[in-house]
């Protein structure tokens, strides 16, 4: 406890000293006619405000040279001066709201840093980071909800973006081994770990603004790295069928366009998908029986020679059908 004190008093004079950073009045004065000591003297005020700044960044790329327990603690601080600063940030007015948000973003900013420089080694700090988001994304503030949403998005895509994620499709066709499975489903559970934070922040939340928000990340991912996405399929589209359901007009629009990253979903979760209408219109418990009948790993390896196109291509119609009819324009 005494060292997460500790953390957190360095992370409070850190954070004032962000703010004097970047205040307007750090690097601006009232004067009437330049001269030229004053231009060395505000030259020499830059380099000095430059310095301090990237020392302040430099603290926290170093994390990536720290022991996992201790980026943990560094982390809990920066979650702790975040939520001290939570209380009286509601109206967003006055110089005290103004200091509290500063260090709302200083902690979060920090926070991105770590996990950037710890992208190798992200599942011990991935849960805790994105929780803290998550709540701000439930506060009141405008400003906090926008910070928590921008958060997510950077986050979400420093890691779908590194090179963890780069050779998918090559580790996937390498001949099977245990020590491969093994790397296989670590790597799965972090891809549907990284993913599921916009199913959990859409589901918890009652503002209209939210969920916009977390479907444009959404969207944004599957722009950039929708290629890279194999297992997180069920998480996304089980988001985008409640989408279908929505009377708001953004929701169902946003909902249409997430569609760029479709190519990628696997033949399994295509089967699934077709078969999840078709069992409407056919015998379900025929159904039932015959996917009880199949292991799990022979479903995985399911080929384009097993799928029953008429069936699948009927239900296509028949949904298409009931959206032609759907009372909203969208």
């Amino acid at each position: 406890m005494r060292g997460l004190d500790e953390y957190l008093q360095v992370l409070e004079t850190l954070a004032a000293l962000d703010r004097a950073i970047h205040s307007p009045h750090a690097t601006t004065q009232e004067i009437s006619t330049p001269v030229p000591k004053f231009a060395r003297e505000l030259s020499a005020q830059y380099s000095d405000f430059n310095i301090l700044s990237s020392l302040n960044s430099q603290l926290f790329e170093s994390s990536a040279l720290m022991h996992i327990s201790a980026v943990k603690s560094l982390l809990s601080a920066l979650c702790q001066l975040s939520h001290q600063c939570m209380s009286g940030t509601s109206s967003g007015l006055g110089p005290t709201a103004s200091q509290k948000l500063g260090s709302i973003s200083f902690s979060v900013e920090r926070m991105i840093s770590i996990l950037v420089n710890n992208v190798h080694r992200v599942e011990p700090f991935w849960d805790q980071v994105v929780s803290h988001f998550l709540e701000l994304a439930d506060n009141p503030n405008p400003h906090l909800k926008n910070m928590a949403l921008d958060a997510l998005d950077q986050s979400i895509s420093a890691v779908l973006g590194s090179d963890r994620f780069q050779n998918y499709k090559q580790f996937k066709s390498l001949q099977t081994s245990q020590e491969m499975e093994a790397s296989l489903d670590k790597l799965t559970s972090l891809e549907c770990s990284i993913i599921s934070p916009l199913k959990v922040l859409y589901f918890s939340t009652q503002s209209v603004d939210v969920r916009v928000g977390s479907l444009k990340i959404l969207l944004h991912v599957l722009e950039r790295y929708g290629e890279k996405l194999h297992y997180s399929w069920p998480n996304i589209l089980e988001m985008l069928s409640y989408v279908a359901d929505v009377s708001e007009k953004d929701l169902v629009t946003l909902g249409f366009q997430v569609n760029n990253g479709y190519s990628t979903i696997t033949v399994s979760i295509c089967l699934a998908i077709g078969l999840s209408s078709i069992v409407k219109q056919i015998d379900s418990e025929k159904m039932d029986d015959q996917a009880r009948s199949v292991p799990n790993n022979a479903r995985d390896r399911t080929s384009y020679a097993d799928v029953d196109y008429e069936k699948l291509l009927f239900s296509i119609f028949s949904l298409l059908q009931n959206l032609g009819a759907d009372e909203r324009p969208e």
